[in-house]
């Protein structure tokens, strides 16, 4: 081939690892990276590479694995500091280093394999000409904002304010701290990447950086360029982890996270890299890894492609389903930290346990192979018992719902034996009372389909059934008809559900008297929480077509922490591993699943 020129505008990790990687890979590439910012200037402290990385660096680029390796703190643990509790677990795997020290690194070996480095030089895509461009200049790229439309760009700004700052302190591994003063929660974020050093990420929600008196247009900045009123009166706040010592700052000021999607990463002879083509949330600390992933995705098939229109399409792909799966665990993680004041009033454990579980990458089931010891302590912190001897699924804990006594979270609904059939009644006093004695602590008998003319001294019978030769309580679920109701509460049974919500809600809540009032309500539909609150209800069933997703569980969470309402989510599937991490979280109170024999942990 003759040669061929590309320009990296970006010399961050990713375009100086591309740089290098394409040199090495086929040296009738002319490669040059340009970089706005003087040689040595850099953002941030620490950061941080996944395992999978360090795999795919080890393979593709020995001599630079080892220089990083050497660099950085291999793998530590985790806690979470919260109400006087200082929660551990892990370890968990990766590498953080120095974001200055990774960049010399990176800078000296595209140097040793003839890249040409022009800093402090500033470059627009609209006059660049070169075979290849790759946008590889971060989460406000200026390439990605030139082509416009071309790309399909849709960005947000998240709704926390967050900061990034270091500490010379030592930690043993991550930690989060959440904290509360007279303006609201913060929560800090903080992992040691060099002996005596650490980054120390603080984030809050906007109210409260308001009432601190944060906002200011024009705050006062320190020599380096930072925010001093927000060092100081986060040095006042995280007095007890930082030891006394004082925040380093480097440009840090207050931002709101940059969300980026792209509907195509290449227009043309141009392709982006990293933030300028996607972001996730700092939060699962993937960011410099999902870059450096493309570069070497990208490399790879800009020297096996015919040209580079196919390369671009088969390096894209090939990372888009990793990277949005990412962007799907980050969003979650997103949406977490931007609520976490909201659970500033609950246990460490399951605060700690809400953490590790927010991304559905972590489930109850998951963590006790994962740490044993962590899952005995939430588990019996679940069940009331320091000790956790019991050892109990967290599904068969009991559960008392506006004063009445459930044996087992366990919900199961089903419809009655077929009407007309001669041995009906046999049929229904078999299957529910089985259900009853299998394990459910809720039994419900769905009558919404069935015709008028309710035979209800039968169904009285039944009820009684299952009350006297079972733990469980006997529910029925009807149409939302007020004389429906009240006839069920008469016939004894303890838990009266609406198959969708009245259009009098206090008067069929009112109708069913003492018992359980319970409407279901399809995930999707916009209700007024505060209306459900006001109107008796004691229980509302999230309907969807499955086990709870991380969305609706975040949903569950919302209605319990707004209304106080108990929830009840599943599809009645055997999975439950969703079920009892959602119950064990706060999320969800009933989960509707098959009936289940307790298992110790």
């Amino acid at each position: 081939m003759g040669d061929r020129t590309l320009v990296c505008l970006g010399g961050g990790p990713a375009g100086l690892f591309l740089a290098r990687l394409l040199r090495r890979a086929d040296q009738s590439w002319h490669v040059t990276v340009y970089e706005r910012d003087i040689c040595d200037a850099t953002f941030g402290f620490g950061i941080g590479l996944a395992d999978r990385l360090l795999d795919k660096l080890a393979e593709r680029d020995p001599d630079t694995h080892r220089r990083v390796l050497a660099a950085g703190v291999v793998g530590h643990g985790m806690s979470l500091r919260h109400r006087g509790t200082d929660l551990r677990w892990g370890p968990r795997g990766g590498l953080a280093v120095s974001r200055a020290e990774l960049l010399r690194i990176l800078r000296e070996q595209a140097l040793e394999a003839g890249v040409t480095l022009k800093y402090g030089t500033p470059a627009d895509v609209r006059s660049i000409d070169a075979t290849v461009i790759v946008g590889a200049d971060g989460a406000n790229s200026a390439t990605r904002a030139a082509l416009g439309e071309e790309l399909g760009v849709t960005e947000s700004l998240g709704r926390a304010k967050y900061i990034w700052l270091g500490a010379e302190i030592d930690l043993a591994g991550m930690t989060f701290s959440l904290v509360a003063d007279e303006h609201g929660a913060w929560a800090s974020h903080a992992y040691p990447y060099a002996p005596g050093l650490a980054t120390f990420l603080v984030e809050t929600d906007e109210d409260t950086w308001r009432r601190a008196g944060l906002d200011q247009a024009d705050p006062p900045l320190n020599d380096d360029g930072s925010d001093l009123l927000g060092i100081r009166h986060l040095e006042r706040l995280f007095r007890d982890d930082l030891g006394g010592r004082p925040l380093l700052g480097n440009r840090s000021r207050w931002a709101n996270f940059r969300n980026v999607r792209c509907d195509r990463w290449s227009a043309r002879n141009v392709v982006l890299v990293g933030d300028a083509a996607h972001t996730a949330h700092f939060s699962i600390g993937s960011g410099t890894t999902m870059a450096m992933e493309d570069s070497l995705s990208l490399v790879r098939h800009l020297v096996a492609a015919a040209d580079p229109p196919e390369a671009f399409a088969r390096y894209e792909a090939e990372r888009r389903p990793p990277v949005e799966h990412l962007q799907s665990r980050a969003a979650a993680s997103q949406t977490w930290w931007e609520t976490f004041g909201e659970r500033m009033d609950g246990d460490p454990h399951q605060v700690a346990f809400q953490y590790l579980t927010r991304t559905g990458a972590l489930s109850y089931d998951r963590l006790r192979g994962a740490d044993p010891r962590l899952a005995r302590e939430v588990a019996g912190w679940f069940a009331g018992s320091a000790a956790a001897r019991s050892g109990a699924d967290p599904l068969c804990a009991p559960i008392t719902i506006a004063g009445t006594r459930l044996a087992t979270r366990v919900v199961v609904t089903r419809p009655p034996a077929p009407a007309g059939s001669a041995d009906a009644r046999d049929l229904d006093l078999a299957r529910f009372g089985g259900l009853a004695l299998a394990g459910a602590g809720l039994v419900v008998i769905d009558l919404d389909g069935v015709a008028d003319g309710l035979d209800w001294d039968a169904w009285a019978e039944l009820a009684r059934f299952i009350a006297a030769r079972t733990d469980a309580v006997p529910g029925v679920r009807i149409a939302p008809d007020s004389t429906l109701a009240k006839a069920a509460a008469q016939a004894g049974f303890g838990y009266v559900e609406f198959s969708s919500p009245p259009s009098d809600l206090r008067a069929a809540t009112d109708a069913a008297g003492t018992a359980l009032r319970a409407v279901a309500v399809p995930a999707g539909l916009a209700v007024d929480l505060e209306s459900f609150r006001a109107s008796g209800v004691d229980v509302i069933r999230l309907e969807s077509p499955g086990p709870p997703d991380l969305s609706l569980a975040a949903l569950a969470e919302e209605i319990r922490g707004r209304t106080g309402l108990a929830t009840l989510a599943g599809d009645g599937s055997a999975g439950t591993e969703r079920l009892r991490t959602a119950v064990v979280a706060g999320q969800v109170d009933l989960a509707e699943c098959w009936p289940i024999v307790p298992a110790g942990i």
